[in-house]
């Protein structure tokens, strides 16, 4: 298909994502529903693209979807699939650098729990990636700057989108040594408790990866030192099997398992009990891309 002269033929492609799970999170995901019950959920993406003679290349994605799915590696939120084919993002690059327009769509880079970015901007100057995004409305915008200076991996992020932190900003670096690999951190928000900095470290035991870091964080009463909060992890990942055991300062406990088994389908079983709290997660499901 040609789109007009001087314009590559455009490619169009087709992908997407579904999935069943049972559910038992106490009313965490969903306050009316307080005992078992299953969600279901598919995702659905559509990309075209091309490429002008002068080297401009265009992309055009929207995605539609239904349901809810489960959030199990990360927060446990179940996540709306239903997305309007009429929210489009667009793409346009260039030399290496690539302007993206999507609505109320983007990450924010400092936090990207928060999308409500309309605008960004990314590419490279002297080796090192560079980010920036923009709500024009709002009048916010966030950015990421990332690279290597002597083998030390370095980011810097930071937003003055109130919600994701309001005028914050973040360094993080890490420093690989074979199978030894050494972090830290410091980040500073708007609000003294939001302050906090971390150091750790993760070691690669063939199958195994075993994680630890200690965080100082900020204005908390009876916690102000590096290690008064924690959290310790391992991992193990073999063939078609992806298995995971981490637990933090409070007791909170979280056991997450993937199975692949083949064809695009992947089974899951997760549990996240949340010391204090009644927001504990247990979750079994299966998943399929194609």
């Amino acid at each position: 298909m040609v789109l007009a002269a001087g314009v590559a033929q455009a490619d169009v492609s087709f992908s997407g994502t579904a999935g069943v799970a049972l559910i038992d999170d106490n009313g965490a995901s969903d306050p009316t529903r307080v005992d078992m019950f299953f969600e279901s959920y598919y995702d659905f993406d559509v990309t075209a693209s091309a490429e002008s003679d002068n080297g401009v290349s265009v992309s055009l994605g929207f995605d539609i979807g239904g349901g809810n799915k489960i959030d199990y590696n990360d927060d446990d939120v179940l996540e709306a699939q239903g997305a309007a084919a009429t929210d489009a993002d667009v793409a346009v690059s260039y030399a290496g650098w690539t302007l993206t327009v999507d609505q109320a769509g983007i990450d924010n880079l400092f936090d990207d729990d928060f999308d409500s970015q309309d605008v960004s901007i990314a590419g490279s100057i002297a080796g090192w990636s560079v980010a920036m995004t923009s709500d024009q409305e709002g009048s916010t915008s966030s950015y990421k700057v990332s690279g290597n200076v002597a083998g030390v991996a370095l980011t810097f992020t930071g937003t003055d989108v109130a919600a994701a932190g309001g005028d914050a900003t973040k360094i993080a670096a890490s420093y690989a040594m074979g199978d030894l690999t050494l972090s830290a951190s410091v980040q500073d928000e708007d609000g003294v408790a939001e302050d906090e900095g971390k150091i750790g470290f993760s070691y690669a035991m063939d199958a195994i990866t075993v994680g630890y870091t200690a965080i100082k964080p900020g204005d908390v009463a009876g916690a102000d030192e590096y290690g008064d909060e924690w959290d310790f992890s391992v991992k193990y990942s073999a063939g078609p099997m992806v298995a995971s055991f981490a637990i933090d300062e409070a007791d909170a406990t979280t056991i997450i398992a993937d199975y692949a088994l083949g064809g695009g389908a992947s089974a899951f079983a997760a549990m996240h009990d949340k010391a204090g709290t009644a927001s504990d997660l247990t979750t079994v499901g299966l998943n399929f891309a194609f």
